[in-house]
């Protein structure tokens, strides 16, 4: 059904730019020759067309502008509440390095240095060694 009314359309166009070539051709004067009347019928043509062009980009102009207008309308709110969550992110992850780690980090800490102290009183003591500590003989060493 569609094609049926392209067709119609078409050929209406058609029939309508014939016609008004004829027209134009039959309007020229009678001291003009053929060709000239052929040459102000083509510089019509072109006319029309740079007129329309020009319609048609100054529309497509006006239609980027609106749309910039509408997505910086759009963009910039988006952008300020994309900055205000980076910032939120970011004190959260300060509280949780502060608050969070600071107290893991000490408690290991203190744990190392309770091994620490606890290695330096038993002098070493190595369970996987025997349990050989300073009190038990080398038996390699003390023949």
């Amino acid at each position: 059904m569609r094609q049926g009314w392209l067709y119609v359309i078409a050929g209406g166009v058609a029939v309508l730019l014939i016609g008004l070539i004829v027209g134009l051709y039959l309007l020229g004067g009678s001291h003009q020759a053929p060709l000239e009347r052929l040459r102000d019928i083509s510089l019509v043509f072109i006319t029309v067309g740079v007129v329309l062009w020009i319609m048609l980009m100054a529309a497509l102009v006006g239609v980027v502008v609106w749309l910039v207008l509408l997505i910086k309308d759009k963009i910039i709110p988006l952008l300020e509440e994309l900055t205000a969550t980076a910032n939120r992110v970011h004190g959260t992850t300060n509280f949780v390095s502060e608050e969070v780690a600071k107290p893991v980090i000490s408690t290991y800490s203190t744990i190392a240095g309770l091994r620490a102290m606890i290695k330096t009183v038993t002098k070493g003591a190595d369970p996987k060694a025997g349990g050989r500590g300073p009190n038990k003989p080398d038996p390699e060493t003390d023949l």
